[in-house]
């Protein structure tokens, strides 16, 4: 049975778009995001249009960078932050809703994803079991797995502002 935690949160002196540009090279890029980790309103992801970063010319796509965000945060939970002890792997998400609400003028889109991980040594205790065929099979091998797995509930908060019910059309207008 998976084991419910509570959600890991990071802190951090440095912006989230400074530590997603630095450990994720394959961006080729920033993100065009100001602001923080998006745990709350207070915290959201500013996704911004006008951003110098923003590809000039071409439709701004705030929902591709909102989910690259939410794999990034997941990533840096999990993996290069640790925040649960050790790092993980066998990392998944499922997105379990979205929501738009406004506050004073900005908009705000709220994901809902469960994560599921298992702990990296468990995950390499549970392949060379797979790969040596395990002792008791695969009913076994998929048992053990649900029971050494982890799993919390997140949010996510981008102020969407910038782009939500904009046209798709490139322009100079400022997002603030």
């Amino acid at each position: 049975m998976t084991t419910k935690i509570e959600k890991p949160i990071i802190y951090s002196k440095e912006a989230p778009r400074q530590i997603i540009f630095e450990d994720y090279k394959s961006l080729n890029g920033e993100l065009p995001i100001l602001g923080g980790w998006g745990y709350t309103k207070e915290d959201a992801v500013i996704i911004d249009k006008n951003d110098p970063t923003a590809s000039k010319g071409l439709p701004f796509d705030g929902v591709d960078i909102e989910y690259t965000f939410v794999e990034k945060r997941i990533y840096e939970e999990l993996i290069v932050f640790s925040l649960l002890g050790e790092p993980h792997a066998g990392i998944g998400w499922k997105q379990l809703s979205q929501k738009l609400e406004t506050h004073n003028e900005r908009d705000y889109d709220i994901l809902t994803y469960e994560v599921t991980a298992l702990p990296k040594s468990d995950w390499h205790e549970l392949k060379e079991d797979l790969k040596s065929g395990g002792p008791s099979g695969v009913d076994a091998y998929e048992e053990k797995r649900r029971e050494k797995l982890i799993s919390y509930t997140t949010e996510y908060w981008f102020d969407i502002t910038s782009f939500f019910g904009a046209s798709s059309k490139v322009d100079d207008k400022e997002p603030f």
